[in-house]
């Protein structure tokens, strides 16, 4: 370490750097929270931690606001420790935190050595590979959050580990995988050496007896640990008056073990317990790798959860306190300072700024926010603080809702999946008449080798493979399209995007940004003999539009505030899908909206924009033109869409059709119909039903002409309505991901079908050469795992 860097963490010192007597030397420091840190570590006693520690490039902050005090000092309340502390019989209290801030095993040492020297610190124990903290402390003697604060002037933070429920159900399932495949390893290696000395030929009756029983004892284990799930859920597959893979398994497992255990209670026949010992671990095995490619595929990139905080600002009356997220509720304001995590779903009501949104959408990039725009939970503030009017507590905030859509996805099988189990279940019938009629043949033919032919032919033709050939493919599939912000939410999605012909987009907010501006407001001679100047026309429109959910009216809302003092009251306001939005006030009947709606029959030149009209009891009250662009990502789709031989479409309530010539330009290859409502939209869908056909929409009115079609996606922005009428949601403004998607479906569809072809031909081949007493049953344990893995590995390359 030289006086140009930090000390601590590594970085460059200013040039008056903080000196601090550490090991006997004069140190150099770049902040005070550093020095701060290390004069902490020498004080306790702990300096010696310098000679191994390997600097993190992260300055400290041990400087604690009272704000950060606050934050702490929830850790102390029970109904939060609840969520992740258990407590002993002693009182005592036990918990798991994840570290920020660990760069080397020099830092584990620190960590606890320092936490050791609490009072009321009864054990601690630092994962260096999880960053996991595991403590247990005495309540009565020491504060949790103390012991976080302690961790915090020493240089590292600490939040309490919450795994969810699916979380913990994997870890628990994947400890049984590992005690299963330890105890069948070991039985097994003990078995075999066992069984060497038995084919030796060179030992006398005595021992052998010996070698028998002390393999049973051995297989014991392997049968009551390792091969039980086998038995219990072929039990439950008889009992429900089904077959399953595990009927077939358990079988060849049973009886090889209780032929033997009667071999050597007898002292006549043949013992193979290795056999046993052998294909029972290669079962567990093949198990095992399938349950981590499965699981992997769930867990890995899943950007849609985020750890959320624990506590968050609340804005009182001009003051801030800090709450904990499970006291918050639906519309209160709270406070989000740069690099915090928003708690909950809500609305931007002060300040602007940008987030990361990248546990929605894959992207990295920060997306603005002002004054209206809607905050996801687990987004990142990047910017500047601002305040958030609560939408949707956590519980029903955005992230657990689309949890639960990707979860009713994995639930549901495609067609091709079910066909799958189907023909497993068949397949199970055909090789337990055929185990059956093989052994009736070699009864006849060789009584001493049937039983274990019979065995073989059991084991090696298990459909392990041919079940996986699907669920575990599409399970990656749909893995990979989530971390790029394509997030499926019914099972038969795949299936129909590899069929696809034609794609049919809404127009605006799908393929145009959404984000209108008024480029142009005219007041026409009729408003004179009302009386109204432009400033109660403007309030009108604003006013109208407070009741829709249209991207238009995002640009008109705030004509409403900014001109109040033009106020008039606008009752009875009701939106007509497609068409505009009509309202009552003391004039009479106002509307607002298209040419044909608002009964205005002038012609109007085509220009950029969008038309919209104004008018009470039929009279024109004002002109206005409302300007959005296309989306970068537009032209990019179409010609990837071209490429993969897709048409696309455009249909729109907008009647203007200068936006034809522009996407035209951009490559649209199919219909560009303006003017259309919600009725012609899913009129246009059905008469199109035997095409493969995709929509793709975001408004209100998009609802009926999703409903329609074989495949349905919504964007980010869509409405609740559409969201839920869709099979995907799009969490990226990035519309080339549709083309990815299809790709990737097709894709999956040919690994499938390899699959399945691969389980089919290995069966067929397989059989007769069991059947022909040529493989032993740990060689049929082996090519049945050898099966299985190569269908997960052929799955597995759709993560690339």
């Amino acid at each position: 370490m030289t006086a140009t860097t930090c000390f601590h963490c590594g970085l460059l010192n200013a040039d008056n750097p903080f000196v601090l007597t550490v090991l006997g030397e004069p140190r150099s420091f770049c902040c005070l929270g550093c020095q701060a840190a290390a004069q902490t570590i020498v004080d306790t006693g702990l300096g010696e931690y310098y000679r191994f520690h390997q600097p993190d490039q992260q300055p400290v902050d041990t400087a604690l606001s009272e704000k950060q005090q606050q934050a702490l000092r929830v850790y102390d309340r029970d109904d939060v420790q609840n969520e992740f502390t258990t407590r002993s019989s002693d009182g005592s209290k036990s918990a798991l935190f994840l570290i920020e801030g660990i760069s080397c095993s020099a830092c584990t040492w620190l960590i606890e050595k320092r936490l050791q020297q609490l009072p009321g610190v009864a054990f601690v124990a630092m994962n260096a590979a999880t960053h996991r903290l595991s403590i247990q402390w005495r309540p009565a003697d020491i504060q949790l959050s103390d012991i976080v604060k302690t961790l915090l002037l020493i240089g590292y933070r600490a939040a309490p580990y919450l795994p969810d429920e699916a979380e913990q159900v994997r870890q628990r399932t994947q400890r049984q995988f590992i005690l299963r495949l330890g105890v069948a390893g070991i039985g097994m290696m003990q078995a075999m050496m066992n069984a060497v000395a038995l084919y030796s030929g060179d030992i006398g009756q005595v021992h052998e007896r010996w070698l028998w029983w002390t393999s049973l004892v051995l297989t014991l284990p392997v049968i009551l640990i390792s091969a039980w799930p086998f038995f219990t859920a072929a039990g439950h597959a008889l009992k429900g008056r089904q077959l399953s893979m595990d009927v077939s398994v358990s079988i060849a497992i049973l009886s090889a073990f209780l032929a033997s255990v009667w071999a050597t209670v007898t002292g006549q026949g043949e013992v193979f317990y290795e056999s046993v010992n052998m294909f029972t671990f290669f079962l567990v095995l093949s198990r095992f790798l399938e349950f981590r490619a499965r699981t992997l595929s769930s867990t890995q990139g899943n950007a849609l959860v985020r750890v959320l905080p624990a506590t968050c600002s609340l804005v009182e009356g001009g003051s801030l306190r800090e709450i904990s997220i499970r006291d918050l509720l639906d519309g209160q304001v709270i406070r989000l300072l740069p690099g915090e995590t928003s708690p909950c779903d809500g609305t931007v009501v002060r300040g602007q700024s940008e987030f990361d949104e990248s546990s929605f959408s894959g992207e990295f990039k920060g997306s603005s926010k002002n004054i209206g725009d809607p905050i996801l939970a687990g987004t990142i503030n990047q910017l500047q603080s601002i305040d958030l009017r609560v939408s949707h507590v956590a519980t029903g905030s955005a992230v657990n809702f689309l949890q639960q859509l990707v979860d009713r996805a994995s639930a549901e099988k495609p067609r091709i999946a079910e066909l799958a189990d189907q023909g497993s279940r068949q397949f199970i019938w055909s090789t337990l008449l055929a185990a059956l009629l093989i052994g009736l043949v070699w009864l006849w033919y060789d009584p001493e080798r049937a039983f274990w032919v019979v065995i073989s032919v059991l084991v090696v033709t298990c459909p392990c493979a041919l079940s996986l050939a699907t669920p575990t493919a599409l399970a990656q599939a749909m893995a990979q399209l989530k971390k790029q912000g394509f997030v499926i939410t019914r099972g038969y999605v795949l299936e129909r995007l590899a069929q696809l012909t034609e794609v049919a987009f809404d127009k605006t907010g799908t393929l145009t940004e959404g984000r209108f501006d008024l480029s142009e407001f005219t007041r026409c001679p009729d408003a004179d003999r009302y009386g109204l100047s432009e400033a109660h026309l403007k309030y009108i429109c604003g006013a109208l539009e407070q009741y829709s959910e249209h991207a238009m009216a995002s640009a008109l809302k705030p004509l409403a505030q900014e001109f109040s003092s033009a106020a008039l009251p606008i009752e009875a306001v009701e939106a007509i899908s497609g068409a505009g939005i009509q309202g009552q006030s003391a004039q009479g009947l106002w509307r607002l909206g298209s040419a044909v709606f608002t009964n205005f029959r002038a012609q109007e030149s085509a220009s950029e924009g969008t038309r919209l009209y104004l008018t009470c009891n039929g009279d024109l009250m004002a002109k206005l033109r409302l300007t959005d662009r296309l989306r970068s990502t537009v032209a990019p789709l179409f010609g990837n869409l071209a490429a993969l031989q897709i048409r696309t479409h455009v249909l729109t309530g907008d009647s203007n059709t200068v936006a034809e010539t522009r996407l035209r330009a951009a490559g649209l290859s199919g219909q560009f119909i303006p003017g259309c409502r919600p009725e012609d939209k899913l009129r246009w869908v059905e008469q199109r039903a035997a095409n493969p056909l995709a929509v793709v929409g975001d408004g209100l009115n998009d609802a009926p002409f999703l409903a329609g079609a074989a495949v349905s996606i919504a964007m980010l922005e869509a409405t609740d309505l559409t969201k839920t009428q869709a099979d995907v949601l799009l969490f990226t403004n990035d519309l080339q991901v549709i083309a990815k998607a299809i790709r990737l479906a097709r894709r999956t569809k040919r690994i499938i079908r390899q699959n399945l072809i691969w389980a089919l031909l290995y069966n067929l081949l397989a059989l007769p050469i069991a059947a022909l007493g040529l493989v032993a049953p740990w060689q049929a344990a082996i090519g049945m795992s050898v099966s299985s893995l190569i269908v997960v590995g052929n799955a597995s390359r759709l993560r690339k």
